[in-house]
């Protein structure tokens, strides 16, 4: 029978191995740590770098389609600005009605005529021979009112 005595010596070296070890371990995971460490701050700056520049482009373009909307706006502006008012009043046998008169009444005369139904369109046609106005809405409602 072999019997192994396990010396002071002995169990101090294989705690200095262990600790030498452990040593090496940790210099090698401190310097994965580090690479990591870099690696992540690389990845961050050039993120940020794309969010700098992606910020940028969207303001470009927002710049853009305000300056295009304010243009479009200017132009409509203008375009209000030279609409002529026109009035168009017939005088017939010591009569005298403006189109506007007549409109109101056809419409008056459709929603009596046609209480259900929304007016979309709207004709008229004044005869101040027969003093009536007759009408023809949304393409096929027909009547007439008188002048």
């Amino acid at each position: 029978m072999v019997t192994t005595k396990v010396t002071v010596d002995d169990v101090k070296k294989s705690a200095a191995s262990a600790a030498s070890t452990v040593k090496v371990a940790a210099a090698n995971a401190t310097e994965a740590t580090k690479k990591a460490v870099t690696e992540v701050k690389k990845e961050a700056t050039t993120a940020k770098k794309t969010a700098t520049k992606a910020k940028a482009t969207a303001t470009k373009k927002a710049e853009t389609v305000k300056k295009t909307a304010t243009k479009a706006v200017k132009k409509t502006v203008a375009k209000a600005k030279k609409a002529v008012v026109t009035t168009a009043v017939v005088q017939y046998q010591d009569r005298e009605f403006t189109e506007a008169e007549c409109l109101k009444k056809a419409q008056a005369q459709f929603k009596k005529d046609y209480k259900k139904e929304t007016l979309e369109e709207i004709n008229i046609y004044i005869k101040p021979e027969e003093r009536k106005i007759y009408y023809v809405a949304n393409k096929d409602r027909v009547g007439s009112v008188d002048l």
